[in-house]
């Protein structure tokens, strides 16, 4: 409680440094981006042991429209607000059409974020790079064979999502920023259910902190960058496991090479005793507008039920992106993965196209 007395206290002081009557009213703007997908599967066995051998076409698609605005009051300190829309998921099963919502205020002091946003378990990690928008090895999201792994491949301490939260970046100081994050549970409003508040969510999980630092660094056409993130959150009495999860990321940058990866520990990824972990690495190279990119993701889980030896997922993906100007992109690449508990496999080809507004 101290920590977010002290949080607000240094808010309040930000705004009273000088008057801010003169400021203007926000002016929203719209942006966004559209992101699609055709993928053709080759060999995706995706029954236990191999059962089912699919070869088949494939469409996907990610979207999203975002409203954003700030102003900047008299004392120099910004305040701006941001909604994003998703056009991706699908409606008819009730899923909730606003993604984030979130104030933020920024100024000399670093920036402070207060809504339904995504932690600096989620913000500040680096992983390995891709050359396409939404397609990598280190995510499930437009997975053209999706479904073959048995629990995915995720380094990003990503547990709180989009729960409703405050969030503290302080200014960049040499090379390095910090971050912390704080969610009462795990859901967009935070309440207790027990004495039916009005305002009330899942409270599974409760007291979710976060905490990341990054460093970035140049020198004579060369960009150094790293990260750490960490994330705790409390059983609420239920027996689910204790939240535990951190990671590390690298990266390095040169002549249009960026080279760079990540390695994570989750126990939110975990069921019982197991100890889930995974990593990734990859390299792009950059010219004029085309990118060209590989990359590799691997995770392990250690005790899984029914296993005498730790189980691994695989992942590899890999192709070339090019930039059309003004937002558009376009891209033609190759995925295979694995999934040894269920003795999974499958492999895609598939283009990827998209504008950014």
């Amino acid at each position: 409680m101290k920590k977010l007395l002290g949080t607000t206290a240094l808010v309040a002081a930000a705004f009273a440094t000088a008057p801010a009557m003169a400021a203007d009213k926000i002016k929203m703007k719209v942006g966004g981006y559209f992101v699609g997908a055709i993928a053709a599967v080759f060999d995706a066995d995706l029954g236990a042991g191999g059962a089912t051998d699919e070869r088949t076409i494939r469409f996907a698609r990610e979207a999203e429209v975002h409203f954003k605005g700030s102003t900047t009051l008299d004392n120099g300190v910004e305040v701006g607000v941001k909604f994003e829309l998703e056009g991706g998921d699908d409606q008819s099963a009730g899923f909730d059409n606003l993604d984030e919502a979130y104030i933020w205020v920024e100024g000399a002091f670093g920036e402070f974020q207060f809504g339904d946003q995504d932690g600096v378990g989620d913000q500040m990690p680096i992983v390995a790079p891709s050359p396409f928008l939404e397609h990598f090895a280190n995510d499930t999201d437009l997975d053209p064979i999706g479904g073959v792994f048995d629990g995915g491949i995720n380094t990003v301490p990503d547990f709180s999502g989009d729960s409703t939260k405050i969030i503290y970046f302080t200014p960049r100081l040499a090379g390095f920023q910090a971050g912390l994050s704080f969610a009462p549970e795990r859901s967009e409003l935070s309440g207790d259910e027990q004495y039916s508040d009005a305002i009330s969510g899942d409270d599974t999980y409760e007291n979710i902190f976060e905490a990341g630092l990054t460093w970035e660094y140049g020198f004579n056409g060369v960009d150094l960058g790293a990260s750490f993130v960490y994330v705790t959150a409390e059983d609420n009495g239920i027996g689910v496991n204790d939240v535990d999860d951190w990671a590390l990321g690298a990266s390095v940058g040169f002549a249009g090479f960026t080279v760079g990866g990540a390695y994570g520990e989750k126990e939110s990824a975990s069921i019982g005793g197991e100890e889930y972990k995974a990593w990734d690495i990859g390299v792009t190279y950059g010219t004029g507008p085309w990118t060209f990119g590989v990359e590799y993701a691997e995770a392990n889980v250690d005790g899984a039920a029914g296993a005498a030896d730790p189980v691994e997922d695989t992942a590899i993906i890999g192709g070339v992106a090019y930039s059309l100007g003004g937002g558009a992109n376009v891209s033609l690449g190759y995925k295979y993965g694995e999934g040894e508990f269920r003795n999974r496999e499958g492999s895609a080809l598939f283009t990827e196209f998209g504008v950014k507004f």
